[in-house]
C-alpha cells in the first residue's frame, strides 16, 4: 500500500477528532433550550457541520485509501489523488473555524478549498475506476 496509506492513517484520525466533537456538541445541548425549545445559534450549527462533514469526508479517505492503489492510475495521478482525499478536510476545518469565529466570513474560502480538492478527488476517482478492467 504506496499512496493510500496516509488516507487511512488520517481517515482514522479525523473520525476520532469528530466523534470527540460530537460529544462536546452532545454534552452542551442543554444550554441550547429554551422552554424545551432547541433554539441552535449560528455559531453552533456551523459547529454541527463540521461534524457531520468531518465523519463522512474521514470515512471517504478510508475509502480513497483502500482503493487508490489498485485503480488504473499512474503513479502521479495517485499521489494527486491522495492529496486532495486529504484536502477534502479543509471543508469541515472551515466550518469549525467559521462557527468559532460566530460565524465570520473570513474562513469561507477554506471551506471552498475542500469543496474543490472534493470535486478534484472524486473525478480522479472515476478515471481511475473506468479506466480498471478487474
Amino acid at each position: 500500500m504506496k499512496y493510500g496509506r496516509l488516507n487511512i492513517i488520517v481517515g482514522c484520525v479525523v473520525i476520532f477528532i469528530a466523534a470527540l466533537g460530537g460529544f462536546a456538541l452532545g454534552f452542551t445541548i442543554e444550554n441550547n433550550l429554551n422552554d424545551d425549545i432547541y433554539m441552535v445559534s449560528y455559531t453552533r450549527l456551523l459547529l454541527k457541520a463540521g461534524h457531520t462533514h468531518g465523519m463522512p469526508f474521514a470515512l471517504y479517505n478510508l475509502i480513497i485509501g483502500s482503493l487508490a492503489d489498485r485503480l488504473e492510475l499512474a503513479d502521479r495521478m495517485k499521489k494527486r489523488l491522495s492529496y486532495l482525499a486529504i484536502g477534502t478536510l479543509f471543508m469541515p476545518i472551515g466550518l469549525i473555524l467559521r462557527g468559532l469565529t460566530g460565524g465570520a466570513m473570513t474562513f469561507a474560502p477554506v471551506v471552498m478549498i475542500g469543496a474543490l480538492c472534493f470535486l478534484g478527488s472524486t473525478g480522479i476517482m472515476l478515471k481511475g475506476a473506468l479506466d480498471s478492467r478487474e
